[in-house]
């Protein structure tokens, strides 16, 4: 199957259709040429590639930068060949959804709408599913930073992060920040951090960023900030246990839930597919940490899994 690979620059764009390319890979031999949304050359020129294999051609993309230009060029592909050329949005774009052959999106995205007859839905966001043996020893800390879903508040945030390494004197932790946590932060947290001898704090910017993925498989506690419902359904994608941090002050009262993202964090404690770590306020002005602990009978989430079935199911009952 040939796959021309639409791109925006956004992070949480890429890793999303780089899950689901993967797992399509095991289920059949994909050629894949990749296309800068951003790219000034005309549609012609992008896409010159000639199909390298026998079978469909799947043009496929995330972000609203992306749909049209996967749209004109299924349009343009049609008129040079009578194979079988399949549009698919990765994510739910807010312009002709009905244009499109398939659109892949989570179930937030329809929350309070029908789901259309075109979409194959998920939980959360897709993520490589991890079945790496778990160092019961071992812990992570993800760190986002301000979105538009959270206050983010990083007095918080350090006064919970001291109580999750005080709770776990035996584990040893890494703590990795992302491209939205502030230098402010950045800095604070790794002069505060020197006096754990079991911290180690790893900047995006270093070499050894380069082992989260890893760090988050083999790690048997897994600690995220909710901004991010990428990483948090990372960690859910794996074994071991996940917990959500307070990234509020009190006063916002529902941690996790407000707006879809909120709604989703708040669903997820409900069912208690994740833990929290929150602040009780007590009375005389004492606030006193807590950790919820999630259910203990859930399996690693394997949305990239079924997606990937029902696109080859789609595409297989069309030839």
């Amino acid at each position: 199957m040939n796959v021309y690979w639409f791109q925006d620059s956004k992070t949480g764009h890429l890793k999303q259709v780089q899950a689901l390319l993967d797992q399509l890979k095991k289920e059949t031999e994909l050629s894949i040429t990749t296309i800068n949304y951003s790219n000034h050359k005309s549609l012609p020129e992008m896409l010159s590639n000639k199909n390298e294999l026998d079978g469909p051609t799947i043009l496929i993309g995330a972000g609203h930068g992306v749909y049209s230009k996967i749209l004109q060029g299924k349009k343009y592909l049609r008129k040079l060949n009578d194979q079988d050329i399949f549009s698919i949005a990765v994510l739910r774009p807010s312009y002709k959804i009905n244009s499109f052959d398939l659109i892949i999106a989570p179930e937030h995205d329809f929350r309070r709408r029908n789901l259309p007859k075109n979409v194959i839905s998920f939980q959360g966001s897709l993520a490589p599913t991890s079945q790496t043996p778990i160092d019961e020893n071992k812990a992570i800390i993800a760190i986002g930073g301000p979105s538009k879903h959270y206050k983010f508040d990083q007095e918080i945030l350090i006064e919970q992060l001291h109580y999750i390494l005080s709770m776990h004197p035996k584990h040893k932790f890494k703590i990795f920040n992302s491209r939205r946590t502030p230098d402010a932060l950045n800095l604070k947290l790794k002069n505060e951090l020197d006096n754990y001898s079991n911290v180690k704090f790893i900047h995006l910017n270093s070499p050894e960023s380069n082992t989260f993925q890893a760090t988050l498989n083999e790690s048997a506690l897994k600690f995220v900030t909710p901004d991010s419902s990428n990483l948090v359904f990372e960690a859910l994608s794996t074994q071991g246990y996940t917990y959500l941090i307070q990234i509020e002050r009190s006063k916002y009262r529902r941690i996790f839930g407000a707006k879809k993202i909120r709604e989703l964090m708040s669903e997820l404690v409900k069912l208690k597919r994740v833990g929290v770590v929150s602040i009780l306020n007590k009375k005389g002005g004492i606030n006193i940490s807590k950790i919820e602990n999630p259910s203990l009978h859930f399996e690693p989430l394997a949305e990239v899994e079924k997606v990937s079935f029902s696109i080859m199911k789609f595409i297989n009952n069309h030839e």
